[in-house]
């Protein structure tokens, strides 16, 4: 653990990225995103290989686990929101992961499903392709900048 924290010190320390406050946040957030991720996998797993689930309901339950884990990370390190929680900015978080979710659901029908590739796969590939929109649409809506320095 040590490592990785060191290894996010001299990233986020760096002048370059010091400079742009985006690469701040996007280097936080995928940080949350890799600890989401195996957390979705793990759950993505267990109810595919232990359960049985066919791997919509899996990515479905798998969603609902990750998504409430990264709003509350989100919320407090990446975007520096120190305000309470509110219903309305839980509900954009929400509508932008469930956009997310529709995508990658999307993703696994066309490529597991449809193109008969690996369940696994088409589940990465989805993964990545929805952490682009995920960042991009919770910076400018439900994290709106503020005046407050993004570097922190």
């Amino acid at each position: 653990m040590k490592i990785i924290q060191n290894m996010v010190v001299r990233i986020i320390s760096h002048p370059f990225v010091q400079r742009r406050p985006v690469i701040v946040q996007f280097v936080k957030f995928s940080l949350i995103g890799v600890i989401n991720t195996m957390v979705s996998f793990a759950a993505y797993l267990f109810f595919t290989r232990l359960i049985k689930f066919d791997p919509l309901i899996a990515n479905a339950l798998a969603f609902v686990i990750a998504v409430t884990i990264s709003y509350v990370l989100n919320k407090n390190w990446t975007f520096r929101d120190r305000g309470r929680i509110t219903v309305n900015q839980y509900s954009r978080f929400f509508t932008i992961s469930g956009i997310g979710f529709g995508l990658s659901e999307v993703i696994i029908l066309v490529v597991h499903h449809l193109l008969d590739i690996h369940d696994f796969i088409a589940f990465t590939v989805a993964t990545v392709i929805v952490m682009f929109w995920n960042f991009f649409a919770n910076r400018f809506w439900t994290f709106r900048p503020t005046s407050v320095d993004l570097r922190k």
